[in-house]
C-alpha cells in the first residue's frame, strides 16, 4: 500500500515517526491495552483460575487508567509562533558606512524579515511552511502553578491562515512549564541590552515560563545555537486563544559565534563569521560593543519577541494508522 496515498506532501513525509504516546518504561498504549507483553500472562500456563481472573482485572484497570491518544490530543494545546523579530542584539555590516541589518533590508535582506517569511509562507512549494516553532501545552491547565510542555521545531501546513501541524518533531525545551496569575514571567537581564528600536517588551500576567535548555534557532537561514535559553508568553483568552508579547531569551558564546560562519547565499554577509555582525565582535563595525558575561563566558544575550496562534494539531502516526495508512 502507498503510504503518501491521499495526504498532501507535508502531512506524508511525518508518517513513519515514532508514536508520541509511549509509556514510561517503553510500553506503547497498543502495548498497555493488550500488546505481547499484557497477552503473556494469558498464555502461561500457571496464569488460570483464580491468578488468570486477578491478572484480567489488573490490566483492565490499568488500561482503564490510561488517557487514550485521542483523549491526549483533545486535552493538548498547541500555539504556533506566527512572527518572529531579534531584539537584542542587532545585527550589522559594513557597506557604504555601518548599517543596521536587523529590520532594514540591505541588498534585499533583513534579519526579521526573512524570519518573517519563513515563518508565513511556503517558498519552496513543498506544502508546509518554511519555519514552524511550536509550543505545546501537555495539556494546558490555567489552574496549576506548573503545566508540561513541548517546544521545538514542527510541520505545518499552508497556508499560514489555515495552517494544520504535526506535534513537535524537535523538542528543545520540555519539562514543567511555571504559571503565573499575578506576576510577570521573565525579566530582561540587568545590563544585557541597549536601548535599540522597537524596545524588548516583557510579558505580563497571566503568563508562563519554560523551563531551560539549548536551542538552535534558525535566525532567517543561520543556524544560532543559543544556551540558557527560556521563553515566556500572555495567556490571551481562557484557558487560551493565543499568546502575546512573547519573549525567548538565550546566550550565544562568542565561540559559537566565531564558528557560525553565513550561509554563501545571503547578500552582502555570506561566507562571514556570525560574530563579525554583532557588536563587539572581531571584525564588526560599530564602534559600541554589546557582548556580555555569563559564568565567565564572554558573548551576547539574545532576545527575540514573538506572537503565537493556537493551531490544531494532526498527529500524522496516529491518524495514518485510524485511515489505514500503515508504514
Amino acid at each position: 500500500m502507498n503510504a503518501d496515498r491521499g495526504r498532501p506532501t507535508w502531512y506524508a513525509k511525518c508518517l513513519r515517526a515514532p508514536s508520541r504516546h509511549a509509556r514510561p518504561g517503553g510500553a506503547t498504549q497498543a502495548g498497555a491495552h493488550g500488546g505481547p507483553a499484557a497477552r503473556s500472562a494469558f498464555a502461561h500456563p500457571a496464569a488460570t483460575g483464580a491468578a488468570a481472573r486477578a491478572a484480567a482485572v489488573a490490566l483492565s484497570l490499568a488500561a482503564s487508567a490510561l488517557p487514550s491518544a485521542a483523549a491526549h490530543a483533545q486535552a493538548a494545546a498547541a500555539f504556533r509562533f506566527s512572527d518572529l523579530d531579534l531584539r537584542d542584539p542587532h545585527l550589522f555590516t559594513d557597506f557604504f558606512g555601518c548599517r543596521d541589518i536587523t529590520d532594514t533590508p540591505l541588498a534585499g535582506f533583513s534579519v526579521n524579515g526573512e524570519l518573517q517569511t519563513r515563518i508565513q509562507t511556503d517558498t519552496d512549494g513543498d506544502g508546509a511552511l518554511d519555519l514552524s516553532y511550536l509550543v505545546e501545552f501537555l495539556p494546558l491547565d490555567r489552574g496549576q502553578s506548573t503545566n508540561l510542555i513541548d517546544f521545538g521545531l514542527a510541520r505545518c501546513s499552508a497556508p499560514v491562515a489555515s495552517t494544520q501541524c504535526t506535534p513537535v518533531q524537535a523538542s528543545a525545551l520540555a519539562g514543567d512549564a511555571t504559571l503565573a496569575a499575578s506576576a510577570a514571567c521573565m525579566a530582561v537581564l540587568p545590563g544585557t541590552t541597549r536601548p535599540y528600536t522597537p524596545a524588548i517588551v516583557t510579558p505580563s500576567a497571566p503568563c508562563f515560563t519554560s523551563p531551560t535548555g539549548t536551542l538552535t534557532l534558525n535566525l532567517g537561514g543561520v543556524p544560532v545555537t543559543l544556551r540558557n535559553v527560556s521563553l515566556a508568553a500572555t495567556f490571551v483568552g481562557n484557558p487560551g486563544d493565543s499568546l502575546s508579547s512573547g519573549l525567548l531569551r538565550g546566550f550565544l558564546s562568542e565561540a559559537d559565534a566565531d564558528a557560525t560562519i553565513l550561509p554563501p547565499t545571503l547578500p552582502l554577509i555570506g561566507g562571514r563569521p556570525l560574530s563579525a555582525l554583532l557588536p563587539g565582535g572581531t571584525g564588526a563595525c560599530p564602534l559600541f560593543s554589546d557582548k556580555d558575561v555569563l559564568d565567565g563566558v564572554v558573548g551576547w544575550w539574545f532576545y527575540l519577541a514573538f506572537p503565537a496562534g493556537r493551531v490544531v494539531i494532526v498527529d500524522p502516526f496516529e491518524d495514518g494508522f485510524a485511515h489505514g495508512f500503515e508504514p
